[in-house]
């Protein structure tokens, strides 16, 4: 996270004041291409997994050569699109841990700095920007929170996707042998205890899904309201990696 020496002028309507704007770099294109990949697992899981949990569409072949397995391409997209979801979740965790800009597991320390800091975001969302009183140059610390529970998320839609995946492997074979059937049920079969069997498993898996869109609806409403209310291109974050802040006013052009 880096002030870049790019500035611009701009004119406001409300103040009569010249404000002068200097670019901020939040996010590098790693992170970016993360996010995006992200979201697009997350959208192909969603509705694959809603014609899993009830078929809406039904394929006709009386009339192909080759019949069209929908319910097989549903359930295959469905798939890989976890397993990318799976190893982008791995290379986030790695990220926070080692990575060389900047490691947002820093951001996550409960140190008095950043209850602070957490506290006054959530206060200037809930007084609709009438309390600021944090650095909007760094990470919003209330964002920060609400993509851990994100990924908190993610982890429990993974474990109980996996859970339901091992059903097919109750003979604990499979193509690449008995080790990858064994490795899914030593990490996930404690679902079916916590949730009181396949049926809980199938119903938490639905409901974390749901959640995540919950989540997601709300995140891109955040990101909205603060790009209206701070006047800071926040919602361009993802797309170019930088946002812009106000550094000064010129009082002295009307």
């Amino acid at each position: 996270m880096t002030l870049d020496t790019p500035t611009f002028a701009k004119h406001s309507a409300k103040t009569g004041q010249v404000e002068v704007y200097q670019r901020v770099q939040r996010v590098t294109t790693t992170w970016r291409i993360i996010h995006w990949v992200q979201a697009l697992s997350v959208v192909v899981c969603f509705i694959t997994g809603l014609f899993i949990a009830k078929p809406f569409i039904q394929s006709n072949s009386n009339y192909l050569a080759q019949p069209f397995q929908l319910m097989a391409w549903a359930r295959a997209l469905h798939f890989y699109g976890a397993m990318i979801l799976d190893t982008s979740m791995i290379l986030i965790a790695y990220l926070y841990l080692f990575s060389r800009s900047h490691r947002d597991i820093t951001d996550l320390r409960p140190t008095p700095e950043h209850r602070t800091a957490f506290k006054e975001a959530a206060l200037n969302f809930i007084t609709f920007n009438r309390r600021r009183r944090f650095d909007t140059t760094k990470r919003d610390p209330l964002l920060a929170v609400m993509f851990v529970l994100l990924h908190l998320l993610l982890l429990l839609q993974a474990l109980t996707g996996l859970q339901l995946y091992t059903a097919s492997f109750s003979d604990n074979i499979s193509t690449v042998g008995s080790w990858w059937p064994q490795f899914l049920h030593f990490m996930t079969d404690w679902t079916t205890t916590v949730f009181g069997g396949n049926v809980g498993v199938r119903m938490t898996h639905l409901t974390t899904s749901w959640l995540i869109i919950a989540w997601a609806v709300f995140h891109i409403y955040y990101e909205i309201w603060r790009t209206i209310m701070w006047r800071e291109g926040d919602v361009g974050i993802m797309v170019s990696g930088s946002k812009y802040v106000k550094v000064k006013d010129d009082t002295s052009v009307a």
